[in-house]
């Protein structure tokens, strides 16, 4: 079975925007419509370590230029639309925007959070396996680790 219309979620950071690739070789090797999505949490914890972006980043219009640009850069040969959504709950948006749209296929990436940062800020990714009523295709962020012996 092949997707015809897929769900591409975008957060921006460099294992989202990496996870295209697969996205793409998927969509042209099946003839899928591809959606980029990003959903801005206006109520998201942001870890103390972060830097805080400014109001102006997170506008629609910025969000919408950035996966205009992640669009081109990745998917210039595909049928693409872009989302973008303002929501408390990205799980939530993200799992009724493709049962609203006919999306066959989600894909999100895994940022491989653990431990307490995962108990306090959660994981999109695995809510989004939850509840999704179609498949979904978890991309995992490749860690850095020593050799084993």
């Amino acid at each position: 079975m092949s997707a015809k219309h897929i769900l591409a979620c975008v957060d921006f950071s460099a294992h989202s925007t990496r996870s295209l690739a697969e996205v793409g070789e998927y969509a042209r090797a099946n003839g899928s419509k591809v959606t980029l999505i990003h959903v801005s949490d206006p109520q998201a914890f942001i870890p103390p370590q972060a830097v805080l972006e400014t109001a102006s980043t997170n506008d629609e219009t910025t969000h919408r230029a950035a996966l205009a640009k992640l669009r081109d850069q990745n998917l210039g040969d595909i049928e693409v639309d872009i989302a973008v959504l303002v929501d408390h709950a990205p799980a939530k948006a993200i799992c009724d925007y493709a049962e609203e749209h006919g999306v066959d296929l989600i894909v999100v990436g895994s940022h491989g959070r653990g431990g307490v940062e995962r108990w306090l800020i959660g994981s999109v990714a695995e809510r989004v396996v939850r509840h999704a009523s179609s498949n979904v295709y978890v991309v995992r962020q490749r860690l850095q680790t020593a050799s084993l012996p």
